[in-house]
């Protein structure tokens, strides 16, 4: 049996290292002699000092080896071994070149320099007081560092996550965990319940520990809204975390009532008479969300002695259109309301009658202020209105987190607000934004009830429409200026279940029959590399989406955006690329973010800047700092945001994305893989939603029968909301029935 021994030298050498927990084989110069090692040694990089303590093991290819049991980063002692550990990169700022400068003005007393009198450093040409501050605070990191990451690895914890910990927590992070470990899947991206439960019994947590249930039910609850329910039902709720973490199911009743007491939970009782169990903010939004339309409805002033009639002749003669008989009527009613919902498919007249309400209400010398939940569609409601269209979240000058400018006691100062893309806005940015509107606005909200539904929580166009609590208008006649597009009339026919026209001379929707996975995928590489651009002139990366209703499979984003990103951006000499995980992003790649940050700040031409990058948000990689470790995006042809590398985790390649993420965007030309997947993916909805995100072309590849068979399945939206109930209650206060509203059928 072999002794543990203690060896101390330099890395010469990496041989294999895996980044997502640190395991490493390497060289190690011990001076008198070469010595393989293995083991978790994070972050470790050619020219670190280290002492090793392990065994001497025999590998049947590499010969012995030193089995590591621990590691600890020393000094180097030579120049040779200094100036790598420079040049390595494991010190934010300094690269190889900047390395060299500075063992020339400090040989080996380089460290010390920057340990005692780190301003000596500003006498070196590239180094000014920002850049120097990142070098310090990265050095001074390595140390407190590696005692972190090795205690999160006893843990079972991935490097990348310890990682995540620190970042969120710094120096604390121990103590936070060990204080309760649940609070890693509550506030650190990426750490699920299920991976904070192992750490905690891991640390000894009772498995029938009050908090331990309390996360589970936590946990469950925020499993159900991420899927849009606002509330689970008792009986549900109970069973699901009783299965989860082994315990009583008498036991989780007993905590729920607990958590209720406390505040942590929020109980009531359905009109059946079950118990609706709520997260406490998603009660509060629900409840506000009905009491701010009642007052909005119920604050707002007609507008009088209005000239319809006079006002229609002179909109049709300066647009050169005539409006339907249901436009006008709409017109009529949203001038009398004070909430109004207009909804309708692709080329029914919304653009139109939004133009008209906007003409009508200046005319009347009213404020307009419009919005979309998204930059995409805020963009796209500029240019077909030719009047501002913010984002809300810009709209309501958000600040943070949960933190916005305008609000009940700062109200929007306008008269008339217009938010388009409704069917995209969750139950917590509904009240957000209806918290903003002052009595006596006119609120219009615009939509497409048959998309998919918000990402968050919530069905609010739905409930507005089934409510019956604020007059409506559903739009479904195809207008003159739609009826020669087949994505208009294709986008109703499969709305309906009816196949669509394909295939039509000088037409713009399309269908490839292809059989096979791979057939598929290369008849769409030619499409984005060659046939688009080169018959309709189109920008591959900028023009054309590829849309997938699927993640992981042959024809999911994944693979698809590997392949895409081969052939659009491969690798150049002149372009800068860093590998995260099993993703390398590139100088020029397009990308999307994947999840809400509030603290990212973006940066304008004009100079404007401000904070907040949301899920969704499509733009393209402008540079990569491999010396600053960081990388700098450029959203919606506008905002400039620099992420540092770990925030940079929540970017994913965006040449395909998910139909989900499409919602509020549009594409010149849309490509979409037909072929059969989860039936959950797989439905009327998703189809729709995809081809209606295309402006002049939609392009099919793949199996007909696929595309008959997701028509045919009109797959029902089952989300828990209250608020068709809560609208109705305030509907009978203000004088509604359910049921209010006007459709067109044709």
């Amino acid at each position: 049996m072999h002794e543990e021994i203690t060896c101390e030298g330099t890395v010469q050498e990496i041989l294999f290292y895996n980044e997502e927990n640190g395991y490493a084989v390497a060289t190690l110069d011990c001076e008198d002699s070469y010595l393989t090692i293995r083991g978790i040694v994070p972050f470790i990089r050619e020219g670190d000092g280290l002492k090793v303590v392990g065994k001497m093991d025999a590998h049947p290819v590499y010969g012995e080896q030193l089995n590591i049991r621990s590691a600890v980063r020393v000094a180097p002692k030579d120049a040779d071994a200094l100036f790598r550990y420079l040049a390595s990169g494991i010190i934010t700022g300094i690269g190889e070149a900047t390395a060299a400068v500075i063992m020339e003005a400090f040989g080996t007393e380089a460290l010390e320099v920057l340990k005692h009198t780190p301003e000596r450093y500003l006498e070196i040409s590239g180094i000014g007081p920002k850049k120097l501050e990142a070098i310090q605070a990265a050095y001074a990191e390595q140390s407190d560092m590696q005692a972190f990451i090795m205690y999160f690895q006893e843990l079972g914890l991935s490097i990348n996550f310890a990682m995540r910990i620190y970042k969120q927590y710094g120096l604390e992070a121990t103590a936070r965990v060990q204080e309760n470990p649940y609070i890693l899947a509550e506030e650190v991206a990426g750490i699920g319940f299920k991976q904070a439960d192992q750490i905690a019994l891991r640390m000894g947590v009772q498995p029938m520990a009050p908090y331990r249930i309390h996360s589970g039910i936590l946990y469950v609850l925020r499993q159900e809204s991420g899927s849009g329910s606002t509330y689970m039902t008792e009986a549900p709720l109970t069973a699901r975390v009783a299965a989860e973490l082994s315990v009583d199911a008498d036991e989780v009743t007993f905590q729920i009532r607990d958590m209720a007491v406390v505040g942590k939970l929020n109980l009531e009782q359905s009109p059946t008479g079950e118990t609706r169990i709520y997260l406490p903010a998603l009660y509060h939004a629900e409840q506000q969300v009905a009491v701010r339309f009642f007052t909005i409805a119920s604050h707002a002033v007609p507008i009088q002695d209005f000239d319809f009639k006079g006002f229609i002749e002179d909109f049709e003669q300066r647009r050169g259109i005539l409006l339907g008989a249901r436009q006008k009527e709409a017109l009529e009613g949203i001038l009398s309301s004070g909430v109004f919902v207009i909804t309708g498919g692709p080329g029914t007249g919304k653009t139109t009658l939004i133009n008209a309400v906007i003409d009508a209400y200046e005319l009347c010398s009213k404020k307009v202020m419009l919005a979309a939940p998204t930059g995409r569609a805020a963009k796209r409601m500029t240019e077909a209105t030719q009047r501002e269209a913010k984002t809300i979240h810009r709209l309501l000058e958000f600040q943070g987190e949960n933190q916005f400018g305008k609000h009940s006691e700062s109200p929007l100062e306008t008269d008339v607000l217009i938010i388009d893309e409704i069917s995209m806005v969750d139950i917590i940015l509904m009240y957000r934004l209806l918290d903003a509107v002052r009595e006596g606005t006119h609120l219009l909200l615009v939509g497409d009830a048959d998309q998919l539904p918000s990402v968050g929580p919530g069905t609010v166009l739905k409930d507005l429409l089934q409510s019956g609590f604020a007059p409506y208008i559903k739009l479904d006649e195809i207008y003159r200026q739609s009826e020669h597009s087949l994505i208009a009339v294709n986008a109703h026919r499969i709305n309906h279940g009816e196949l669509p026209t394909l295939n039509r001379q000088d037409k713009d929707f399309f269908f490839m029959e292809r059989r096979k996975p791979e057939q598929v995928l290369n008849e769409i590489k030619g499409l984005v590399t060659q046939r688009l651009p080169d018959y309709y002139g189109f920008d591959p990366r900028e023009d054309i989406q590829i849309l997938s209703p699927m993640k992981n499979s042959p024809l999911g984003i994944f693979h698809l955006n590997e392949v895409l990103q081969s052939v659009l951006n491969p690798p150049e000499s002149w372009k800068k690329e860093k590998t995260f995980g099993k993703k390398c992003l590139r100088e020029g790649d397009k990308v999307m973010q994947i999840k809400n940050d509030y603290t990212l700040e973006w940066t304008l031409e004009s100079g404007e800047t401000g904070e907040g990058v949301f899920n969704g948000d499509i733009g393209r990689i402008e540079a990569i700092d491999l010396e600053m470790r960081t990388l700098t995006v450029l959203f919606d042809g506008e905002r400039h945001v620099e992420y540092d590398f770990p925030s940079a985790d929540a970017l994913e390649l965006a040449y395909a994305i998910t139909v989900h993420k499409s919602q509020g965007s549009e594409f010149k030309a849309v490509v979409m893989p037909m072929i059969y997947g989860p039936p959950m993916l797989m439905n009327r909805n998703i189809l729709y939603t995809a081809i209606t995100r295309a402006k002049e072309l939609v392009v099919l590849v793949g199996q007909k029968q696929a595309m008959a068979d997701m028509i045919a399945r009109n797959q029902e939206n089952n989300r828990a909301s209250g608020l068709t109930e809560r609208l109705r209650f305030y509907g009978s206060l203000n004088g509604q029935t359910s049921g209010s509203g006007t459709e067109n059928s044709h």
